[in-house]
């Protein structure tokens, strides 16, 4: 925790508890650190309703933190769909339940149990999937998220390790029986490492390739970085312009970084297209045609590019950031919806070609709207009752080309 705790600002903390062996090692080794720092736990722990067993464990740790004398919040996951990964869901939804319960109960960072035994297994799932540098530089020790910095202080524990450290300290803890299902990845994997350690490849080595492929990472992003500045224009109306010819001069891997990074900046998506669909996508930006990908509308003229939000993509919705970027202030009564101001609003805005701005660009601006009639459109007609800005300027556009 010493190198951790300098990023860590404020001194509360809070902790992600499932009641399984590394997040109950996390929750003991965690208390006795809190102890000697001066500073405050609050523990998280989710029921994502996926097992008649989820309550019976969320009661569980609460009894724990209750005798340990730390607030515990149970968090549920009712928006199961049934469509996708269901892990990949599952994750996403804790981390989002976990993040937006932190900002609530104004917690400064977030640990995890993650352990050198899931830095390996995230490895080898990512190497099977053919992933790149970043890929398997494998899971960071620190991040940041939606303004929360989220840490994982025992990235260098063996699983076994912390069972250990449990069982001396009578310590009991949950097996979720999913970690034996082999229909998962993760636990295909799992099994497969002892066969692995026979080659050379154990938890150790492949923990070692990670931190050297981390080190490649975070010197491809500054190189990124420099080049953006140069080749790069984020706009006010949130989209990306590329020079192409300064483009296609970059080597490959930098070409489809930066690209991978602008598509991201404009949808919100967390995660980067699939390589084959970006390779695709980037020549078509090279060779001057229009095209969508990861909810982004790309035009080009085969000299000068933009990366747009793609419309049809942008949900009504009177919640901020709208579309995930947007806040808007003002005053949002009954029948009113913000939308995007697309191919109907855009015609209603007088004075619209005069602006320094493509016209797709702006269809993808936020527009206030009741029913079919528009009321304002702030990025092309200002009002002095609306007030609308991006929620990540341009600045963060080059900022979090280095992760950290």
């Amino acid at each position: 925790m010493r190198p951790l705790k300098r990023q860590i600002a404020g001194s509360r903390v809070g902790l992600a508890v499932s009641g399984g062996g590394d997040s109950m090692a996390l929750l003991h080794l965690m208390k006795a650190w809190a102890a000697e720092n001066n500073c405050s736990l609050f523990v998280a722990t989710v029921n994502h309703g996926l097992r008649d067993a989820a309550q019976a464990e969320t009661e569980m740790v609460h009894r724990v933190c209750k005798r340990m004398s730390i607030p515990c919040t149970t968090l549920k996951w009712t928006d199961w769909d049934g469509v996708g990964n269901l892990q990949n869901a599952a994750r996403q939804a804790r981390i989002t339940l976990i993040n937006a319960w932190a900002m609530e109960t104004e917690i400064d960072a977030i640990a995890t149990g993650h352990t050198a035994d899931d830095q390996a297994e995230t490895f080898l799932m990512r190497l099977a999937r053919g992933s790149g540098v970043d890929g398997l530089s494998g899971m960071a020790t620190i991040r940041k998220r939606e303004g929360i910095t989220w840490f994982r202080p025992l990235l260098t524990f063996r699983r076994d390790e912390l069972r250990r450290f449990l069982k001396s300290k009578r310590v009991k803890w949950i097996d979720d029986p999913s970690n034996d299902d082999e229909t998962y990845d993760r636990v295909k994997m799992r099994n497969a490492q002892s066969a692995l350690d026979d080659l050379g490849l154990t938890v150790d080595r492949l923990v070692e390739t990670t931190a050297r492929m981390s080190t490649a990472r975070r010197a491809l992003e500054r190189l990124s970085k420099e080049h953006a500045q140069t080749i790069m224009t984020p706009t006010k109306y949130g989209t990306v312009k590329i020079n192409i010819t300064a483009f296609n001069a970059l080597p490959l891997e930098l070409r489809y970084r930066l690209f991978a990074h602008a598509l991201k900046w404009v949808s919100g998506s967390i995660y980067r297209p699939r390589f084959d669909a970006l390779l695709e996508s980037a020549g078509k930006l090279s060779s001057g045609q229009d095209h969508t990908l990861l909810g982004c509308h790309i035009t080009s003229d085969g000299n000068m590019g933009e990366v747009c939000r793609e419309v049809s993509k942008i949900e009504p919705s009177t919640s901020m950031p709208f579309d995930g970027r947007w806040n808007l202030t003002g005053d949002i009564t009954d029948g009113i919806t913000i939308a995007a101001l697309g191919e109907t609003g855009l015609p209603q805005c007088d004075g619209w070609r005069d602006l320094d701005a493509s016209r797709i660009s702006l269809l993808g601006t936020p527009a206030i709207w009741r029913g079919e009639t528009l009321i304002c459109a702030p990025m092309v007609m200002p009002d002095p009752n609306w007030q609308c800005e991006l929620g990540k300027d341009h600045h963060d556009f080059f900022t979090s080309i280095v992760t950290h």
